[in-house]
């Protein structure tokens, strides 16, 4: 399949779509982007929803994402890029994705996030935390922050205590230690 036709289409497409590498999203953007992910692999291409909270420390990941439920791999040679692309947009996950030109809220990413199958991941739950204190929950926020160090990935265990560490010395600190997450994430989808 040729990457670059594909990307060529879905911007053809979509109005005001933007992109980094296989993450197609809505050009309007706050704290989380949401899209379709278009993950290559040598014999095809599998397609997911997803969404993204730009304040994640692991930086661009799948774990806010899922599959087309309907059909989420195409086989290279299945069917032209023309003929993906439309298959991608027509399907409802793209049109909820795209169908919007305001930005998803911290607020819809967190009924996401609580509904979801991925809401019992000690990652996400980190990433939940994070969210609260953007929302200004901040001792709700800290409850669970003192939860979560002996469930966590070793990796996520010294982001834990920092997001705790700048939430004791206020809400303002934590939301800059987040911002500057979410600055380093857009450099890394080159979208700063």
């Amino acid at each position: 399949m040729n990457k670059r036709l594909i990307s060529r289409l879905m911007h053809d497409r979509v109005s005001g779509l933007k992109s980094s590498d296989v993450y197609f999203f809505r050009g309007a953007f706050e704290d989380v982007l949401r899209g379709i992910i278009l993950d290559y692999t040598p014999r095809g291409v599998y397609i997911s929803d997803f969404r993204f909270p730009l304040f994640d420390f692991a930086g661009p990941n799948l774990l806010y994402s899922d599959r087309l439920p309907d059909r989420p791999y195409i086989e290279n040679g299945e069917m032209s890029e023309e003929a993906l692309v439309d298959f991608v947009l027509a399907s409802p996950e793209a049109r909820d994705a795209f169908g919007s030109d305001t930005p998803v809220s911290l607020t819809e990413f967190v009924q996401y996030l609580v509904e979801s199958k991925g809401a019992r991941n000690p990652h996400s739950q980190l990433i939940y935390a994070a969210s609260l204190i953007l929302l200004g929950e901040e001792s709700r926020a800290a409850k669970l922050l003192d939860e979560l160090p002996p469930i966590l990935h070793p990796k996520d265990v010294p982001r834990c205590q920092l997001l705790q560490e700048k939430l004791r010395q206020g809400p303002e600190a934590a939301r800059q230690l987040l911002d500057q997450v979410r600055k380093e994430n857009l450099r890394e989808l080159d979208l700063l």
